[in-house]
């Protein structure tokens, strides 16, 4: 895990009981050494926090929002799309967690005297996670891999070839 200055961080001793809401903006360039820029992250980033305070823990939901530029894995057209991101953590006070969270990396043990949380890491890991595993263009007429027009419906009376296939072979078994 790579460790240096904060960038975004919760003030708990600012929360009040209840839901909190927090906005964040930063440059994709903050993030030095965070593999931000490899994953094609260069500009601003957004970045919305959700803390819901009680007696015994935070609950923290991260929504992240920044343009990755990419190219088209079909055409390797040049594109640039707004992915989001979201991800749920609870920081427990105390010095204990129940037996059934100790495995699980939602949950996170804090002390009740903590004054920040850090979660620059899980910004960008959620980033990260949003990174599609293929970036294909919608918009370029020269690659229809997923383009609408082959999600929309024929018009009536109009029957693509392999819908024509389809019918001669329901006709043969029928």
């Amino acid at each position: 895990m790579y460790k240096e200055k904060s960038l975004i961080e919760i003030r708990t001793s600012t929360l009040s009981e209840g839901i909190n809401n927090l906005d964040f903006t930063c440059q994709a360039g903050d993030f030095e050494g965070r593999r931000l820029a490899e994953a094609g992250f260069t500009k601003e980033i957004a970045v919305h926090v959700i803390a819901k305070k009680s007696d015994d823990e935070i609950a923290v939901t991260i929504n992240t929002s920044a343009v990755a530029d990419s190219s088209c894995d079909r055409c390797l057209a040049p594109i640039a799309k707004v992915l989001t991101g979201s991800l749920d953590l609870f920081y427990t006070f105390g010095t204990s967690l129940d037996r059934e969270h100790d495995e699980n990396d939602e949950y996170r043990q804090i002390e009740k005297s903590t004054e920040y949380i850090d979660i620059t890491e899980e910004v960008c890991d959620t980033l990260i996670l949003s990174v599609p595993m293929k970036m294909t263009c919608t918009n370029n007429p020269d690659c229809r891999l997923f383009s609408s027009h082959e999600l929309e419906e024929p018009q009536a009376g109009r029957q693509t070839s392999w819908q024509e296939s389809l019918e001669k072979l329901k006709e043969k078994y029928r």
